[in-house]
């Protein structure tokens, strides 16, 4: 189970405006995914009622299902919106107290 600044450091990863190298694309997919599982787990774990945190984690459990795209722009573009997921999750479930801040 990764950490919050690990989580963190995945979506910097993910969002930097510089695109990853291609063979790390899938990497960082991977632990994105793990992260969008652990972000919902700690919505469920806080019995979260946010609409907001309720459609974020709606659409982190849609992501999760689907394949990274075979061309590396359409890796990249699709490794963002995970990645803004993520980052919009996290500082969702910030502002609802059900995790305390991340620096």
């Amino acid at each position: 189970m990764r950490t919050l600044p690990e989580i963190l450091d995945d979506i910097g990863d993910a969002l930097d405006p510089q695109p990853p190298e291609e063979g790390k694309v899938e990497e960082i997919h991977g632990h994105l995914c793990d992260d969008l599982e652990r972000l919902a787990a700690i919505a469920i774990a806080a019995e979260s009622t946010d609409v907001e945190v309720l459609r974020l984690a709606e659409r982190a459990a849609y992501l999760q299902t689907v394949d990274l795209p075979e061309h590396f722009r359409d890796r990249v573009l699709h490794l963002r919106l995970v990645g803004a997921v993520a980052n919009d999750l996290l500082e969702r479930l910030t502002a609802t107290r059900a995790i305390k801040q991340v620096a």
